[in-house]
Formats: C-alpha cells, sequence, structure tokens
C-alpha cells in the first residue's frame, strides 16, 4: 500500500486564499460547517484542493492513498478521486477528527472520543467509542489499548 502524506497551507482568510490562489485556481473546495479558516493541500499532481473548517483546535490532515485524496478535518472525513478531485464520499465523524491510525484497506481513522474503520466507499464498517476524549493508545498486535484522560483504560480487539 502506497500513502503520501499531504502539507497543509493556511492563509489569513478567504480573501488572501483567493488572491494567492487567483493565477493557479483551485480545482476544488471542502468546507465544514461555519468555515473560520481556511487554507489548501497541494497535491502532488499540481492541482490544489481548498479548505475551510471551523478550527476547532485541530489543522486538517490529509494523505494519498491508492489514488485517492483522504482529508480528515473538524467532525469529517472526505475522499476525493485524486485525478479529477470529484468527492467519492464524506463521512461524518462521531466527534472531531484526530488522525489516520491505519491507511489500508478499510482505513482506520481516531477522533477525540473513539476509533472508526471506514470501506474504501465511506461506509462505517466499525467503531469503538470510550467514555471520554482519548489520552494516549498504542497498537499491541490485533488490539487498540489506551487510556482517556480521566485514566480510564480502555482495550478492544480491531475485528477483522
Amino acid at each position: 500500500m502506497e500513502f503520501i502524506s499531504v502539507s497543509w497551507t493556511s492563509v489569513e482568510s478567504k480573501n488572501a486564499l483567493g488572491s494567492l490562489l487567483a493565477k493557479e485556481g483551485a480545482t476544488n473546495e471542502l468546507a465544514t460547517a461555519d468555515p473560520t479558516t481556511w487554507g489548501f493541500f497541494p497535491l502532488p499532481n499540481g492541482k490544489k484542493l481548498v479548505v475551510g473548517y471551523a478550527n476547532l483546535g485541530l489543522i486538517p490532515v490529509a494523505a494519498v492513498v491508492n489514488g485517492h485524496l483522504l482529508i480528515g478535518i473538524d467532525e469529517i472525513l472526505a475522499c476525493f478521486d485524486l485525478n479529477t478531485l470529484q468527492r467519492t464520499f464524506t463521512y461524518r465523524m462521531p466527534s472531531v477528527f484526530h488522525e489516520f491510525v491505519s491507511l489500508n484497506d478499510p482505513v482506520i481513522v481516531r477522533d477525540e472520543v473513539g476509533f472508526i474503520c471506514i470501506s474504501a466507499t465511506g461506509v462505517e464498517i466499525w467503531a469503538f467509542l470510550t467514555n471520554g476524549p482519548i489520552n494516549q493508545f498504542t497498537i499491541e498486535g490485533a488490539f487498540i489499548c489506551g487510556v482517556t484522560i480521566d485514566d480510564e483504560p480502555f482495550k478492544f480487539a480491531i475485528p477483522s
């Protein structure tokens, strides 16, 4: 499985973004509810995906996996075809997206309070939610183990 991490480029405002990309042009846009912060992902193929988000404390995260661009932002996980930048799915997370745990097919992501496994078509395969925000976690073989910010331990088997 080949994947490429894509760097986030932040700008001061939507107007500044428009000025910056006026000559180059963006090829698509992803905006969450009530966007207050803007920027873009410069992609390996030279295209740019503009993102506006509510800035809940974490910057957008993106990765290119097998010809698709996956983006986690606010409470959204979105997937775009890398060549056309057409959105192939949008999945609403139970809480705020934090990181990609595994980019294998299917993808496992972590939000503030749990882990979700998503198919290549955006269908939830399984979810494990904790009783509070996750402080830390590790993957130990076929298990995800960790502790919440309230020092409540958790451990669950990763379904196969």
